[in-house]
């Protein structure tokens, strides 16, 4: 497996894809109930609860799905807005291995030996770890969308690694162009996608608690 670039979901987990290309991973999500955000079942609600946004938008992302307006969360596995702020969070203060704390736990194990080897080879293979993982600013949980065990989060802020930096403004950037969530989905986890541009942070909920997709190879 290699996982793509963070950049390319917002600034998350790009860490893991530097140190973690061509490891496998199992991936898969499990059902169950999240800890702090409420996510919905394949079957929409009868009630819109209270966390619940409903923008003009939603309709589009297909039935049983359930949007959650932009909000700021602590970083955990409690809730997809946490995931992805544990991710910026660790990445931002150079705790690099604490990245992988926000992946399954299947594949934890892999990704903090990935991240130790990189540590102990050179200096200058820190450095340029560090350079593809790049700075984030300004960042900002945007609209999360929530279909069973799987969510996408959006993200604002401005992106720069390895020399090349590109900006979003707009929460619901992707989410309100009128495709399915599978359809989001699959271009989310998709590996060729450009690490350059910004795409949908992809989040599985795992035994009652949410990790940064990872796909199996």
């Amino acid at each position: 497996m290699s996982v793509r670039s963070g950049l390319a979901m917002g600034g998350v987990a790009a860490a893991v894809a530097v140190a973690m290309t061509g490891c496998g991973s199992s991936g898969a999500s499990a059902p169950g109930g999240a800890a702090d955000a409420p996510a919905s079942s394949a079957t929409a609600p009868a009630a819109t609860p209270s966390w619940a946004a409903t923008p003009s938008w939603a309709a589009g992302l297909g039935s049983g799905v359930t949007v959650i307006a932009p909000k700021s969360a602590p970083a955990g596995n409690g809730s997809p807005q946490a995931v992805v702020t544990g991710v910026i969070a660790s990445e931002a203060s150079g705790d690099f291995a604490a990245t992988c704390n926000y992946f399954p736990p299947s594949f934890q194990s892999q990704c903090k030996a990935g991240m130790a080897a990189e540590a102990s080879a050179s200096p200058s293979a820190m450095a340029s770890m560090a350079s593809s993982i790049g700075t984030v600013t300004n960042f900002a949980v945007g609209y999360v969308a929530v279909h069973g065990d799987q969510a996408l989060v959006g993200t604002t802020g401005k992106f720069c690694a390895s020399g090349s930096c590109y900006s979003n403004t707009d929460p619901a950037a992707l989410l309100s162009g009128g495709k399915s969530f599978s359809a989001l989905w699959a271009e989310a986890v998709s590996t060729e996608s450009s690490s350059s541009s910004y795409a949908l942070a992809p989040v599985s909920e795992i035994g009652g608690k949410w990790y940064i997709y990872a796909p199996s190879s």
